[in-house]
């Protein structure tokens, strides 16, 4: 078959994988209860719309999300399947990048690239979260993957590309700032392949040292106008994002006020940045302890990649011809990021894999591809034995990676068993229960619904609704109601808070909200209400609900 054939038929697979991708992160995207992460930056995106306005704030994250769902908010309506949207397709389109390292790979070993970022539990699962981190590994592969396509092709176009793509990626989130270390780190590993191969073979290493330096500073050389253009427009879109609103759209008009918007979003972000995420206080803990739940995460829902990713990168280094810088990268970026990240966590969560895993889907693929065409050839020389262990190792991963899919994302989403899952999701089904607040909202003159008891009080609100502020942030008792003011904003209803007991008898709310300690100093006043307990957490955090019949 010819290679242009080939390559077309290559292309529609990968495609076809992508397609299967959307399909599986787009199927009862909005049926999950918000995670408290999700409804706290979501509560931040209705509230920015509300004020026609937005500043960068470091506890929620890079403004791609607070600027791109505001628009899909507009355009579809505020909802648990709008706000995971976006990120599920981008993590669905991801198995696409794998055509740019068709050059560098095997068809084979692109395909399986391509289906590993499909169907991996854990990119499945936080795909369909709205969170920063699959947006980041994504955009971030791409923007490797181009500058890959750039060295394989000669074309500097790409590398304008990849200067967008991680315009992009630093508007995620801030440990985008990780991924050029990581990237560096992995190099001088490559260069040290080199100087180490030159002594096996009884060279000078020095020369070779220098050698590698020339060409590489020639190469960038060569493509300096490109990489310059790709800086601009990375830089461009990292300003557009970061800068103010709406004092940008005034600047714009009036260019007087450009030096301070431009502070603002440069200068300004990166103390803000600091401020919280530099703070040795935020890294205080036991890096053994979350680097043992980044590897109990990843035996959960990555096992597959790990396993394989590590046989890949052995395969390859031990292969007749060397090994291929790609594939060492890959391994050293995902072992970097395995390392790194338990040490400048804040806490415990899942999400940290994804950065483990995509980038080592690529020793993965190679490792699976082994495996292939080892079962292939012992089939063609009717060598039993080896064909059935090779047919055995496929087979288990297969049905690692999509019973591990089926587990963390349909049997247990929202279960303390799933250790993939962070544990500020609300275990069970909250979701009949919202249902039944939504239709008791506006129903009747007065609050809709009435929290009660220290923990969700918030002074004053009886008489003034509570709102948030872009300068001083949440106001009492919002952080502990979540995710539940997510869902009262879409309502409309009319929110109130008291910390007497008396009051929840004489307003009369049709629904009534308190923590489990607090249940017993009020539920002899509620002869007339049905009383509903959810976890607020993924376990040892009871919320009571209590809805008028």
């Amino acid at each position: 078959m010819p290679r242009r054939s080939r390559l077309t038929r290559l292309s529609w697979l990968l495609v076809g994988i992508a397609a299967v991708a959307i399909a599986i992160r787009l199927v009862g995207l909005g049926a999950r209860v918000a995670h408290q992460d999700e409804a706290r930056v979501a509560s931040w995106i209705l509230h920015y719309m509300a004020v026609d306005a937005w500043e960068y704030r470091a506890i929620i994250h890079g403004p791609f999300l607070p600027h791109v769902n505001g628009f899909v908010f507009n355009l579809l309506g505020p909802s648990d399947f709008s706000m995971r949207l976006v990120v599920a397709i981008v993590g669905g389109l991801l198995p696409l990048s794998a055509w740019l390292l068709r050059d560098r790979l095997t068809r084979l070993e692109v395909l399986f690239v391509g289906a590993l970022l499909a169907l991996n539990p854990i990119l499945i699962y936080y795909s369909r979260f709205m969170r920063n981190d699959v947006l980041l590994g994504a955009v971030a592969f791409l923007a490797f993957a181009l500058v890959v396509r750039s060295i394989d092709t000669g074309h500097s176009r790409y590398l304008v590309a990849a200067g967008i793509a991680f315009g992009f990626a630093m508007t995620t989130k801030e440990n985008a700032l990780l991924y050029p270390v990581t990237w560096a780190g992995a190099l001088v590993l490559l260069l040290d392949h080199r100087l180490f191969l030159a002594r096996y073979q009884e060279r000078d290493w020095y020369p070779v040292l220098k050698q590698s330096l020339w060409r590489a500073i020639s190469a960038l050389w060569r493509v300096k106008y490109a990489i310059l253009a790709g800086v601009v427009a990375g830089a461009t879109i990292v300003v557009a994002f970061y800068a103010p609103k709406p004092e940008l759209y005034q600047a714009l008009g009036d260019p007087t006020q450009l030096p301070s918007v431009l502070d603002a979003a440069t200068i300004g972000t990166w103390e803000k940045f600091t401020g919280l995420w530099g703070d040795t206080g935020m890294q205080e803990h036991s890096t053994v302890a979350f680097l043992g739940h980044l590897l109990l995460v990843l035996a959960v829902g990555g096992l597959t990649t790990v396993i394989f990713g590590v046989l890949g990168f052995l395969a390859d280094r031990y292969r007749k011809g060397g090994a291929r810088d790609l594939v060492a990268l890959a391994f050293y970026w995902g072992m970097a990021s395995l390392v790194g990240y338990p040490i400048v966590s804040d806490i415990k969560a899942g999400w940290t894999g994804v950065h483990v895993l995509i980038p080592l889907t690529i020793p993965a693929a190679v490792g699976l591809a082994v495996v292939f065409r080892r079962a292939k050839r012992a089939l063609r020389r009717d060598e039993t034995r080896t064909a059935a262990v090779a047919m055995i190792l496929l087979l288990g991963a297969g049905l690692v990676t999509v019973g591990g899919g089926v587990a963390v994302n349909a049997v247990y989403p929202a279960d303390d068993r799933n250790p993939v899952v962070q544990y500020a999701q609300p275990a069970g089904d909250m979701k009949p229960t919202l249902a039944e607040i939504e239709r008791a909202s506006g129903e009747q003159e007065g609050i809709d619904v009435l929290f009660y008891g220290e923990e969700f009080y918030t002074e004053g609100e009886l008489e003034e609704p509570a709102t948030l502020d872009i300068d001083s942030g949440g106001y009492g008792g919002w952080f502990d109601r979540l995710p539940l003011p997510w869902y009262l904003e879409q309502y409309d209803a009319r929110v109130g808070s008291t910390l007497d007991a008396d009051d929840v008898e004489q307003m009369d709310a049709p629904v009534v909200i308190t923590i489990q300690a607090d249940a017993s100093d009020i539920r002899h006043k509620l002869d007339n209400y049905r009383e509903v307990t959810h976890q607020g957490y993924l376990h040892s955090r009871p919320v009571v609900f209590y809805i008028r019949e």
